[in-house]
């Protein structure tokens, strides 16, 4: 199971590139690139600290942190959001991202396609990486994109 695991985390990835903002870094494949922020809004905690995307994603006007981007309905968006403080979670480690390994309808606010989502605490500080693909996203985009959000870290 954990060779498995490994295969499925670096699908995509071989020859990825580090996109990095905020403190974070995610690791993409070609034809991942950063996104513009939509901005929080009157959000203070969390703070929106990195978005990648496939090409056409793009931020649109939302009253909503997470799904403020146009995610293409064959592409895929990351966002990465953080906390202040651990926000009173008490497990920390990276152990949710492994858990990133298929998407499904979740109640993103404002996004009715299909997601994933992972909270974890790193050196005392809560983030959550969200994971969304468009309708017509191959299996192939699917596990780039989950790939892409575990392979979340803090920038050293």
């Amino acid at each position: 199971m954990r060779w498995l695991l490994l295969a499925v985390s670096t699908l995509g990835l071989s020859g990825g590139h580090v996109i990095a903002a905020n403190g974070v870094q995610l690791t993409a494949p070609a034809g991942w690139a950063r996104v513009a922020s939509a901005g929080d809004g009157p959000v203070t905690d969390p703070r929106t600290l990195l978005v990648v995307g496939t090409l056409g994603a793009q931020p649109r006007a939302s009253r909503c942190q997470i799904a403020a981007y146009r995610v293409p309905a064959n592409g895929a968006v990351v966002v990465i959001v953080g906390w202040k403080g651990a926000g009173g979670n008490s497990r920390p480690g990276r152990k949710s991202l492994a858990r990133l390994v298929s998407v499904r309808r979740v109640s993103f606010e404002c996004f009715s396609g299909r997601g994933a989502v992972a909270t974890l605490v790193l050196r005392g500080r809560q983030y959550q990486v969200n994971v969304m693909v468009g309708d017509r996203a191959s299996k192939q985009r699917v596990e780039e994109a989950l790939a892409v959000g575990r392979s979340f870290d803090v920038r050293r």
